[in-house]
């Protein structure tokens, strides 16, 4: 292959706008970044988070872990095929990987919710099913961040309990 090639090559694959891949570039993000919102506010010393340099994997693990009662939720599997995916168009040309990390997102879904609330007026099935699985995502994590922040705000009651004299203010 040469250079021509090479340019060629690279001028098709940006020949045009995936709103799919954006969709799920961009909600990978804001998954990710909720759930460090989560693994701060239930350590202690959150600078250690940061420090610790978790990988996406890594943070949903630790989610589920420090989750209450929604461990098995199926959520977390859509959360994971949400990767999946992302990994797929942003770690690889192959098509077919994008395909099967697509039909593995949209399986997950229809476990969780209505096929239907998969489809979009004036969207294509896959950028609709992309939209929908990370706003599905997102209400999720919003929902296990708030009970995360619940308990963060029981343990500061607590310490502030002993560390003054034993009065609770």
């Amino acid at each position: 292959m040469n250079l021509e090639d090479i340019k060629n090559r690279f001028s098709e694959e940006v020949k045009y706008v995936d709103d799919s891949a954006q969709i799920i570039l961009k909600g990978h993000l804001v998954i990710e970044d909720l759930m460090t919102q989560a693994l701060e506010a239930y350590v202690l010393h959150t600078e250690f988070v940061g420090n610790a340099r978790l990988q996406f994997n890594q943070k949903l693990e630790l989610c589920k872990s420090i989750s209450l009662t929604d461990y098995n939720n199926v959520m977390w599997n859509l959360i994971k095929k949400i990767n999946v995916l992302r990994n797929a168009l942003s770690h690889s040309l192959d098509p077919e990987r994008r395909t099967k990390a697509v039909e593995s997102l949209k399986s997950i879904y229809d476990q969780e919710f209505e096929p239907k609330t998969r489809v979009i007026d004036g969207m294509g099935e896959e950028c609709a099913l992309c939209l929908a699985s990370v706003m599905g995502a997102l209400g999720y994590l919003h929902s296990f961040l708030a009970e995360v922040k619940r308990l963060e705000n029981l343990i500061k009651m607590i310490d502030l309990g002993i560390h003054n004299g034993g009065r609770l203010e």
